[in-house]
């Protein structure tokens, strides 16, 4: 009989205990081994799936091998690395006037820079936000001043973003991430070799602007304060895509119309729930909440989740077309989660895409979101992958079941589902 084996190798336990369990529905035919630091599996006469951290995986056997499976794409930095999906994005936008990312995309500029004192020059290269800043001396409502956010290219869970809406305050930002990443080199010039160092110290300097949207909506019910929608997305082998229905809602902790002006509080004007749990007075249950259950009448919110997948259609159709750096294999899935902001027009706009997305931050109160998605994820692999000339009805039952929630938004050759 074939062997049908999955190697779980995750470093968050929240995930690793989730992903066993969905697999264990499967042990009929499934084989589950966790995977040991250093171990190496190989495929031999049956089928092995890789369901790890990036680094971990064969990908030499996944690439040669057509029953050797992953749960990430190889070449994914055109969706995931911020300054390369702006620019991907842009000549999507140039080929395609009507598409919906023209407007559900904050306008973006990638900044490059490798000292502060050449700030103008490589300002030139985004005059608009020059011209903005410029446009803003005189305007004292916050609401009428064009406003920016300054994001690092590479880094995540909200580090290094700020917002910004002079050239004095950009440069006093710019100074201090270099100042920054001086004392890092002194700590790490013995680790040259170490790829998260790495990353710190020479990629740090390629940053992406966006236009801020500083008229945000804000709910009564949660006090005003700003938040954004985390959406849980699965690409499916060359390729599917499929949103996730059960959205998340993370707050900032303070009201945003009272820090509106107040570029510095960062508490009102950023939503990332991994900032707020190193305070002690972090409560779940105020930060993370379920977008269904949002006090909005539900014509609006099922407005919002119309854009949000035709907005993730149209992105994956941008970058699955510049396929230097976005390459789908038939033998992979991914899940990736991108972050959304609606304005006050009930407008949704995609700010970033994430692999590998941090799910420990959904909490344990609404666990079952995270749960739902692996199950879905898990059942898509078992179906496609692992069990694909062998699903019988009981285990069809679980996959359909599991499904059921999950909406398809693209497939290859720009055949849009939404």
């Amino acid at each position: 009989m074939l062997s049908r084996t999955v190697i779980i190798g995750m470093d968050e336990p929240y995930v690793q205990d989730m992903l066993r369990k969905a697999f264990e529905r499967y042990n009929c035919l499934i084989e589950v081994q966790e995977a040991n630091e250093g171990t190496i599996v190989q495929a031999n006469d049956g089928v092995l799936m890789h369901w790890r951290e990036y680094e971990s995986i064969d990908w030499d056997a996944v690439h040669r091998s057509s029953s050797v499976f992953a749960n990430a794409y190889c070449f994914r930095k055109g969706l995931i690395r911020k300054a390369q999906m702006a620019f991907n994005l842009k000549l999507y936008t140039a080929k395609h006037p009507e598409s919906i990312l023209c407007r559900g995309v904050p306008e973006t500029w990638i900044f490059e820079l490798d000292d502060v004192d050449y700030i103008d020059e490589a300002l030139m290269e985004c005059y608009e936000v020059d011209e903005g800043m410029n446009a803003n001396e005189g305007v004292t409502d916050p609401k009428q001043r064009q406003q920016f956010i300054l994001k690092p290219s590479l880094t995540g869970r909200g580090a290094g973003i700020y917002v910004f809406d002079t050239k004095e305050r950009l440069l006093e930002l710019l100074e201090r991430e270099f100042e920054s990443d001086d004392d890092e080199d002194e700590e790490d010039e013995d680790q040259v070799g170490d790829e998260h160092s790495y990353h710190a110290v020479s990629q740090i300097r390629e940053w992406v602007i966006q236009r801020y949207i500083n008229r945000p909506l804000l709910l009564e019910s949660h006090h005003n304060r700003k938040f954004h929608i985390r959406v849980y997305a699965l690409a499916v082998g060359d390729l599917k895509v499929y949103v996730y229905r059960h959205m998340l809602a993370l707050f900032a902790p303070r009201p945003y119309s009272e820090s509106a002006g107040d570029l510095d509080d960062q508490q009102a004007h950023l939503t990332n729930t991994c900032l707020q749990a190193k305070n002690a007075e972090f409560d779940e249950s105020k930060a993370v909440g379920l977008f269904w259950e949002l006090g909005l009448p539900q014509e609006k919110r099922e407005h919002i989740f119309d854009q949000i997948c035709k907005i993730l259609g149209e992105t994956f159709a941008a970058v699955s077309s510049e396929s230097t750096s976005f390459q789908t294999w038939s033998n992979c899935l991914e899940q990736f989660g991108f972050d959304f902001l609606v304005d006050e027009d009930c407008s949704a706009y995609m700010l970033e895409a994430n692999a590998y997305p941090d799910f420990k931050q959904t909490g344990s109160n609404l666990r079952f979101v995270v749960e739902g998605f692996m199950n879905a994820s898990v059942s898509m692999a078992a179906s496609k992958f692992l069990l694909a000339d062998c699903m019988n009805e009981e285990l069809q039952s679980i996959a359909t079941n599991d499904f059921k929630d999950l909406v398809e938004v693209f497939t290859h050759k720009n055949a849009r589902k939404w």
